[in-house]
């Protein structure tokens, strides 16, 4: 069972790629007329496509190996973790990019006019633009402009090594401003340092006088103090007391500094609330080691889910428990992360408490002490004003120091060095143009086979014998390939007289058999030949299954279509008298009717004078009595008769014969007007022997196996050339 149904699906895959090569080839016209078109488009777009060169520097920017005192007083190396972020924003700043406009010049920016190319005078926009009339400042900002929007800055993972890349139509400016950006950096960054520490040096200058008095003035008074008191701890038991004061004192002092220490990384967990993501640029965070140890688990976790990625796809199951452990290890991370800030925040408001703990506890120690201890609380006070005046005054001068420095050599807190100059480029990097046409064509393909299936699904033609008898519920008896007439060749009226041994005259063959197999109890025989409009070809064979019935038997084909006759235009006829001037009595029988001049068997009726009643003549006695007469003297009695959704003829004559024979046109009628035609013979019970499907294109592939099949068969199985023979 297993087996049979592999066997299957391999079919039915079979049968569907017949059927895509089948639709490709019925419609390989529209699809080649898309792909022509959107590879013209392509070409079209790969021509009017300025070539774009791009150069590239690389540049190496090393994190500063330490920072001023006043820097770390100040909580400035948090920014340790945003320092490579904050080059890159730099190296695009407008400050950098006048540098570069002003370092090669403006008018290296301004496009210059040139002779085009005549494929170039075809494009529209190839054409330069006049800026004689544009002001300086006017081509500055354009130039800035082109800057911005022409350079890309990449950054080596894990490295401070920074790819700087220019695009530009000129190959040589490319690389001027590649170099130029690199250069100009450095520039800016040395400069900007200078001009940092100088403001900071022009600052402290003017604070240091003030500092330096303040802390004279702080030792002044605790000398002054220590001189008129001739301060001594006492050594009764109120020593202990003052003792103790100091040591509140010195508790209250450190907690403050640690509290003072923990005060900006408290206010930027605050101020960051639960968010992880957040939490994790908190530098006082990252720095604890099991943060970091959780870290590494984490970035771990990522990369092999990376990695796995490149192998499995999302369902496998090794990619699941790497994805799993990457969410546990981003869950525990981000865990550490918001219990560490906790931690954190704990620890301070626990020195604060601890802050106020010590103070009241200092308030209730102040209250028992004697006025002596008094002056000693006094002259501590004035000893710690001293010291943080002392120490606040030292770190001052010693950045004073540095400024100095910096103003008698260059000192580069940020160390950055061009480690490869730009190039030129040999060749332009895009567009590509293969890639351009590739492309093009892959899209014509896509909506060349679109509209093939549109084509093919709006189609509501009948394309088979199986789709007209599955919505016809009438068997196919004949299947005749299409013939196109040229004047120097047979005409399709006459095909199974002049060609007998060609597919066409095969197919009436089959199709007399589908018509004498039909009727096999009427040893005369009377067929009416219809179909649902005009230029089916229902004429066409008429004349040509007449002509094969008439070498079994007397024939007779009667044209009763007297409102388009083709009959006797195609059998070359020349008698006026016909089947009108017979029924109305101005002919007799024998005058009415002629023998064709290539079978003997066969007599034809033709239509005569065109009447103004046609129907009224059909309907007549006489017309039955005339076809009673017929098939009493002929084996078959052929009528060719007017469409069925043209007129009512056929309705009539549908009653009178013993067979109907409809003729559809492949791929031409629609489906639904067939349909209604073949109910109207059925509501008038005309017993339909069959569907001839005419004109049949057997050049397609739907049928080009089986007309094969015929062509080379019915045209020569059993058959000899002789000379002379008709081909």
């Amino acid at each position: 069972m297993q087996q049979q149904d592999r066997y299957n699906d391999v079919e039915n895959k079979a049968l569907d790629l017949k059927s895509f090569l089948s639709l490709a080839r019925k419609h390989w016209i529209v699809i080649f007329s898309f792909i022509l078109l959107s590879s013209l488009f392509a070409f079209y777009w790969a021509i009017k496509a300025k070539p774009v060169y791009q150069s590239s520097s690389s540049l190496l920017i090393e994190r500063p190996a330490k920072m001023a005192s006043l820097d770390q007083i100040f909580g400035l190396m948090g920014m340790d973790r945003e320092f490579y972020p904050n080059q890159v924003y730099v190296l695009r700043s407008i400050p950098v990019a006048k540098r570069v406009v002003e370092r090669i010049g403006v008018e290296k920016f301004i496009p210059k006019k040139h002779e085009l190319k005549w494929y170039e005078k075809l494009l529209p926009g190839y054409e330069v633009k006049d800026y004689s009339d544009n002001t300086k400042e006017e081509l500055f900002e354009m130039a800035m402009a082109n800057i911005g929007s022409t350079m890309s800055v990449d950054q080596a993972k894990g490295s401070g090594v920074f790819t700087i890349s220019f695009d530009d139509y000129d190959p040589f400016l490319a690389t001027l401003k590649a170099n130029a950006l690199a250069e100009s950096y450095i520039e800016e960054v040395i400069e900007s340092n200078i001009n940092a520490k100088q403001r900071t040096g022009e600052s402290i200058s003017k604070q240091l006088p003030e500092l330096e008095k303040k802390v004279e003035v702080s030792e002044q008074a605790l000398r002054e103090f220590q001189n008129k008191h001739k301060i001594f701890l006492p050594e009764t038991g109120d020593d202990l007391a003052v003792q103790e004061l100091s040591d509140k004192n010195a508790r209250i002092t450190e907690l403050k500094r640690q509290k003072l220490n923990l005060e900006a990384v408290y206010r930027r967990v605050k101020s960051v609330g639960n968010d992880p993501v957040n939490l994790a640029r908190v530098p006082d965070i990252l720095e604890k080691s099991e943060v970091i140890n959780q870290k590494s688990k984490y970035a771990s976790a990522v990369s092999e889910v990376s990695e796995l990625g490149l192998v499995y796809g999302p369902k496998h199951p090794k990619m699941k428990r790497a994805i799993e452990a990457r969410k546990l290890a981003e869950r525990e991370y981000y865990s550490i992360l918001q219990t560490t800030a906790d931690l954190l925040v704990a620890d301070y408001e626990s020195i604060a408490k601890e802050i106020e703990f010590e103070e009241s506890a200092l308030s209730s120690i102040k209250g028992e002490i004697s006025t002596s201890n008094e002056l000693a609380f006094e002259y501590d006070a004035l000893k710690r004003d001293y010291e943080y005046n002392k120490q606040i005054y030292a770190a001052f001068l010693k950045q004073s120091k540095e400024t100095d420095a910096v103003k008698t050599a260059s000192v580069q807190t940020i160390n950055a060095r061009v480690l490869n100059k730009a190039v030129v480029p040999k060749g332009p990097y895009k567009p590509n143009k293969k890639i351009i046409l590739a492309i093009g064509m892959f899209i014509g393909i896509v909506l060349g086979v679109l509209a093939a299936f549109l084509l093919e699904h709006f189609d509501n033609t009948f394309r088979s014998s199986d789709e007209v008898e599955k919505k016809l519920g009438v068997p196919v008896i004949g299947m005749l390939p299409n013939i196109i007439e040229k004047k120097d060749e047979v005409s399709p009226a006459l095909q199974f007289v002049e060609s007998t041994k060609s597919a066409f005259s095969e197919s009436i063959r089959t199709l007399r058999t589908g018509v004498l197999l039909s009727l096999p109890d009427k040893t005369n025989k009377s067929i009416l030949v219809t179909s649902t409009v005009p230029s089916e070809g229902k004429t066409t064979i008429a004349m040509n299954l007449a002509h094969s019935l008439s070498h079994l038997g007397d024939a007779i084909l009667v044209e009763a279509d007297l409102r388009r006759p083709m009959v006797k235009k195609n059998m070359g006829g020349k008698n006026a008298k016909g089947l009108s001037s017979f029924i109305s009595g101005e002919s007799g029988f024998s005058e009415s009717i002629t023998v064709d001049a290539r079978s003997k068997n066969l007599h034809i009726l033709s239509s005569g004078m065109i009447p103004p009643n046609p129907l009224e003549l059909l309907s007549s006695e006489k017309f039955d009595l005339l076809l009673a007469k017929l098939k009493e003297r002929y084996k078959f009695v052929i009528i060719d008769c007017a469409p069925v959704m043209a007129v009512s003829d056929a309705l009539v004559l549908s009653q009178k014969v013993d067979g109907v024979l409809f003729v559809i046109k492949h791929e031409s009628t629609p489906s639904q007007l067939i349909e209604s035609a073949i109910t109207r013979l059925k509501r008038v019970s005309a017993k339909i022997i069959g569907v001839s499907l005419n004109r049949l294109k057997t050049n397609k592939a739907r049928y080009g196996r089986y007309y094969k099949y015929e062509g080379n068969y019915y045209g020569h199985y059993g058959y000899h050339k002789s000379p002379g023979s008709k081909k």
